[in-house]
């Protein structure tokens, strides 16, 4: 019974997910905002963390979201990843600034290079990330966001203080 209802509770929370996004989607056709927001190139040994969230076509992603009100980048992206993939981090570095203009809205992007202090580990119940783990750079999951993997392209490559598009 106990799993019966674990799994209506995490379909239940995919639902509500996926409603967010679409009703979220169609607010910045009509405002139109710009946003600043920051993704995290999480590293431990030779792995990097990656986070799924509960919708989308590619939901493997850095982990990283928006920055509040008062909050500097750098803030932002340490607790971006408390938040979402379970650790303490130490930064090491801002691998670039990005820009995209996709889905009605202006969405710049701190890209920080950071080190994991402790295990990655999903965050038990949340309604957007789903899994968190570490792979190797050659094992990354086939469904990962596609500017995620530029990143850690980029990263992999030695490449600093870049500045272009998501």
């Amino acid at each position: 019974m106990q799993h019966t209802l674990l799994g209506l509770r995490e379909g239940a929370l995919t639902i509500v997910y996926n409603a967010i996004l679409v009703a979220r989607g169609a607010m910045r056709q009509v405002l139109r905002p710009s946003e600043v927001g920051v993704r995290v190139v999480l590293t431990s040994g030779d792995s990097v963390a990656l986070v799924r969230h509960r919708g989308g076509r590619r939901p493997w992603a850095l982990p990283g979201g928006g920055v509040a009100k008062g909050e500097t980048l750098a803030a932002a992206a340490l607790r971006e990843v408390r938040e979402e993939a379970g650790c303490a981090a130490q930064l090491e570095g801002l691998l670039g600034l990005y820009h995209s203009f996709a889905g009605g809205m202006s969405n710049y992007i701190a890209v920080f290079i950071c080190s994991s202090l402790g295990e990655v580990r999903a965050p038990a119940g949340d309604l957007e990330i789903v899994d968190a783990r570490l792979f190797q750079r050659r094992d990354l999951p086939n469904n990962t966001d596609e500017g995620s993997l530029r990143r850690i392209s980029e990263h992999g490559s030695g490449k600093r203080g870049i500045y272009g598009p998501w």
